[in-house]
């Protein structure tokens, strides 16, 4: 009866205070204006073409994250190349990669501290965690292990928030990189 009660509480403490913020939004977007262009003018043909270049560029360069068991991989377009992995413990310079655009930088500077607190915090709460486990396991009758278990429970769940901040401003980062991208 006490590992049931044990593993609940793991269980309930991994997912404690995990949202996904990344794909919300605080404001609904504004609608996109449309330009009517003349067909039969230079002025028209030449918006076309800068038109077609821009976004030609913009497959080209812009970036994305792809999400995998607590590691993203940064990928150039839509088929491209992987640029660099980040995740707990990862060291990647994300900032440096989006510094043409000084509001993703600002965002990928929020992501690096997000994301090694969370890991630091996250990687220490589990270890404490499982120390409170393997103390309960030993069939010792003291008060140690359960404080162990639920303030490492605690920390892993400050730590999950701090690495969900991250991502979200990592995806961020991203966008307002491609936003500048697209100019």
């Amino acid at each position: 009866m006490k590992s049931t009660f044990y593993w609940a509480l793991v269980s309930g403490a991994a997912v404690f205070g995990v949202s996904a913020q990344a794909q919300t939004a605080d404001r609904p977007a504004a609608p996109i204006a449309t330009a009517t262009t003349t067909t039969g003018s230079a002025v028209g043909l030449a918006r076309a073409a800068s038109q077609a270049d821009s976004s030609r560029a913009y497959a080209s360069q812009s970036l994305r994250f792809q999400s995998s068991w607590g590691s993203a991989d940064i990928i150039r377009g839509a088929d491209g190349p992987t640029v660099g992995t980040v995740g707990w413990f990862r060291n990647f310079d994300v900032e440096k990669l989006v510094e043409s655009s000084p509001r993703a930088v600002t965002e990928a500077r929020v992501f690096e501290k997000n994301n090694f607190r969370g890991s630091l915090a996250s990687a220490l709460g589990a270890t404490t965690v499982a120390i409170g486990i393997l103390v309960a396991g030993n069939s010792s009758n003291n008060a140690s292990s359960p404080i162990l278990i639920v303030g490492g429970a605690g920390v892993l769940g400050w730590g999950l928030q701090h690495i969900n901040r991250g991502y979200a401003a990592l995806s961020k980062a991203l966008w307002w990189y491609n936003h500048d991208v697209a100019r």
